[in-house]
């Protein structure tokens, strides 16, 4: 764990980041799979859909390139895009979590 300024820096700058908006097609590029044989886009609108916990048909009707979502559902996708790359973290042993860290 790093101390002093360093780590107040660290915090402020994950602070800032949380902050700014994250489209939902910049979402998509980073943790939605373009595999062959499957329809990338439909796999973007659920991943989204998840995400946000709203209803695929919802997503679908934000238009084909999402610009009729929600204002909020850019911080919520810059949220889950944190959490996603703190789970890439964990996974590759980077980060270990704490024992008490909740199970659930």
């Amino acid at each position: 764990m790093q101390t002093g300024r360093t780590s107040h820096q660290n915090n402020h700058r994950i602070d800032i980041l949380r902050q700014l908006p994250l489209e939902p097609t910049d979402y998509c590029r980073r943790w939605v799979s373009q595999e062959p044989g499957r329809n990338y886009r439909k796999a973007c609108i659920n991943a989204i859909a998840q995400v946000t916990g709203t209803s695929p048909k919802t997503v679908k009707d934000w238009g084909t390139d999402f610009r009729r979502r929600p204002k909020y559902v850019t911080r919520i996708l810059r949220q889950a895009d944190l959490i996603n790359q703190f789970r890439q973290l964990v996974a590759k042993g980077i980060v270990t979590l704490p024992p008490d860290f909740p199970q659930e």
